[in-house]
């Protein structure tokens, strides 16, 4: 994982201030870990304002380099994937499909608010070569490895995956600000998709583990019920989904549709997440869904919406003028 700066507090919170009754925050159930372990959820982002969001938690000097040489296919999760290395000798995890803009989207505005992140780029176009066949993939991989709009995260050696997966009711930071703050992020982004094991993955860098939503990719579209269809990267279902339902007693009610046990924080949580995410800037937001290869017209849309989105949290909590 890239480091941006020694002098940034990394905070590792095991038991914070809490206000009982929040449906997130009930369970403190954590999955083992070997001893000696730091477990790690946010790392402070100020100043917020100087993010680069085109790069996130990488840089053009490791951005995938062509060519890319076939290794397998990963059918794991619901999207095709493929592994590939590339001209450094770096493995990647290419994926394509419908998730693909949404989850490197969605990668920027969480990485950018101090949140553990993959290391996430978006390739238009490329060969891989040495493609044998595929089930999956070869709807989006043609004849000679030839590919368009693809996803590529790094399998970094130095922060592996670690077999432990990690829930919003079973982690070391229950209740804590930072998990609420993230569970405000997430119905920000319409995740819809958060539900546990599948999605949030625990990366092992050095002495720390790093706990992070992975698969980010069902986003900015309706999180909806039934009988209304969840979608993906669609400007107008997202443009029609809220971020919060009420607020009283000291508690905010999320307007959260999804998978997953988000239901409401503590209004001093949110009040701090919603201080943080309004330093965000226009261009950041701007340059945010330009790395995900979005259109101009699509940046301009999402980046709208997503201020829209900024302002109600800061609204309805209070947050204005305390940032």
């Amino acid at each position: 994982m890239t480091t941006h700066s020694p002098s940034r507090t990394l905070l590792a919170t095991t038991l914070a201030l809490s206000l009982s009754g929040c449906a997130l925050m009930q369970n403190t159930k954590v999955e083992p870990r070997p001893p000696g372990r730091t477990p790690v959820l946010w790392m402070d982002p100020a100043p917020v304002a100087t993010r680069d969001l085109f790069w996130g938690p990488g840089s053009s000097e490791r951005a995938p380099r062509p060519p890319f040489a076939f290794l397998e296919e990963d059918t794991g999760g619901t999207q095709p994937k493929v592994i590939v290395r590339d001209a450094a000798g770096r493995e990647w995890t290419a994926k394509f499909g419908e998730e693909v803009h949404s989850g490197i989207a969605a990668n920027r505005l969480v990485w950018a608010l101090g949140y553990a992140a993959d290391e996430l780029y978006f390739v238009t176009d490329g060969v891989i070569a040495g493609v044998t066949a595929l089930e999956r993939g070869r709807e989006f991989i043609g004849a000679g490895g030839v590919f368009t709009n693809a996803s590529f995260r790094l399998r970094d050696a130095r922060a592996p995956r670690a077999d432990e997966r990690w829930t919003f009711e079973h982690n070391p930071f229950v209740r804590s600000k930072e998990l609420s703050g993230l569970a405000v992020l997430m119905t920000m982004l319409a995740n819809w998709d958060i539900q546990g094991t599948r999605n949030n993955r625990i990366l092992e860098d050095g002495a720390r583990d790093l706990y992070i939503v992975s698969d980010l990719g069902a986003t900015f579209g309706r999180m909806g019920t039934f009988p209304m269809p969840r979608s993906k990267w669609d400007i107008e279902d997202f443009g029609k989904e809220g971020v919060i339902d009420g607020v009283g007693e000291g508690v905010v009610d999320l307007d959260y549709d999804g998978y997953g046990g988000i239901g409401n924080v503590p209004l001093e949580h949110a009040r701090w997440f919603a201080a943080l995410a309004a330093q965000l800037t226009d261009h950041q937001l701007r340059e945010g869904f330009r790395a995900a290869g979005a259109s101009q017209a699509e940046i301009h849309a999402f980046a709208a919406r997503m201020r829209a989105r900024i302002d109600e949290l800061v609204g309805a909590t209070g947050a204005a003028g305390t940032y």
